[in-house]
């Protein structure tokens, strides 16, 4: 019963694209003991280096006592407590919006919106380059699906221009993960008015970050407004677990009644809230933490310009190095983390054919010498040129 599956892992083998997990034996850190030896993290989205805070740790250690840690149910029967609602209103009036969802992942909110909010005779477009999640949840939705090419908004426009449908909704992200530009959102603000769209916005990746306070890349672009639907992750900036929807009252009224992810999943440990407010309190006392992260994306993009090293079009602490093939991912990866670097190949389908990567995502507790080191041992390995 198991052979097709063995062959196609074995096909996985063969093309370089079989995947295995890292055991780490200590906490989310820019080191980290992996195999017994210390490592150089440079593969984490624990960007603001939130994740072992020892206030975050304190705040959950006393939620602990109060609220214990599982829920006990879904949020609709009897999994909804204090924390839940009380970081809901704060992230809603924080962010501008009327109101705002907790879901267990940002992945799971995707999904939930996508399959909840179009509906048969509606239409979602997406950029090419966006989350899985995004794609899930639309491709599992009723709506006809489209995408546009990466950051490149004409199609879009003609694909709005056929017609054929009653809603439109305009799905992006802000900060792309794999390739660390951004959404032109300017752009897709001026096309959403223009045909009466829906614009959803997932800032995962920028959410704590970017933006005033790190309210994310809409608000870094004074676009907040004409994102209707806005998603992020408490996962990243902030260090712990968990994803939320910020948008209108009717939207999160109409998803808390119609969205099978949020209805027929058990509520986040009160405790993930406890945690995200405590990170939230950080970010916005420490600016420090964002602008060093900033600080070191433009220092590494500069070391791998005068190495001649294609990161795509990368403006962000996130810096992909386009290798091509995934056998040389692979080897470099793996050439890396012999010489104590975490940085693990990045392959389709995740990324493109032929698009092969290390995606170096940085954090604000790294050096400008840990940032030297990685590119020296990288020069070591790889030709210059790439």
């Amino acid at each position: 019963m198991d052979d097709r599956y063995k062959l196609e892992l074995q096909q996985l083998q063969e093309q370089g694209l079989y995947r295995q997990m890292r055991l780490l034996a200590s906490g989310a850190d820019r080191r980290v003991q992996i195999d017994g030896r210390p490592m150089g993290v440079f593969c984490s989205n624990n960007y603001l280096g939130l994740a072992n805070h020892p206030d975050i740790i304190a705040a959950v250690k006393k939620g602990l006592d109060e609220w214990g840690f599982g829920s006990g149910g879904s949020r609709l029967v009897c999994g909804n407590m204090t924390p839940h609602q009380r970081l809901e209103g704060r992230l809603a009036a924080w962010l501008g919006k009327e109101a705002c969802l907790i879901f267990p992942s940002g992945y799971a909110a995707n999904h939930a919106i996508l399959t909840a909010l179009p509906g048969k005779d509606d239409l979602v477009v997406i950029d090419k380059l966006v989350h899985a999640s995004i794609i899930d949840g639309a491709l599992a939705g009723p709506a006809t699906v489209r995408t546009w090419p990466h950051r490149q908004t004409e199609k879009l426009r003609k694909l709005l221009d056929r017609g054929g449908y009653e809603q439109a909704f305009i799905v992006t992200d802000s900060l792309f993960s794999m390739d660390g530009d951004f959404a032109p959102l300017a752009e897709l603000a001026e096309i959403k008015k223009k045909y009466n769209a829906m614009l959803v916005v997932d800032e995962a990746h920028a959410f704590g970050c970017i933006g005033p306070e790190g309210a994310g890349y809409g608000a870094e672009t004074g676009l907040s407004e004409a994102v209707d639907i806005m998603v992020a992750t408490f996962s990243k900036a902030l260090g712990g677990a968990g994803g939320f929807v910020a948008a209108s009252r009717t939207i999160v009224d109409y998803l808390v009644n119609k969205a099978r992810g949020f209805i027929f999943t058990t509520g986040i440990p009160a405790v993930n809230c406890l945690a995200a407010e405590a990170a939230l309190d950080i970010i916005q006392r420490e600016p420090q933490r964002r602008q060093r992260l900033i600080d070191h994306g433009r220092y590494l993009r500069e070391k791998c310009r005068e190495r001649l090293w294609d990161t795509g079009g990368s403006e962000s602490y996130i810096v992909p190095i386009i290798l091509g093939t995934a056998e040389r991912t692979v080897d470099v990866s793996r050439r890396l983390f012999e010489r104590g670097f975490f940085v693990p190949a990045i392959r389709p389908p995740t990324v493109p054919p032929a698009g092969s990567r290390l995606r170096i995502s940085l954090m604000s507790e790294h050096t400008q010498e840990d940032i030297d080191d990685l590119c020296e041992n990288l020069q070591n390995i790889i030709m210059p040129g790439i």
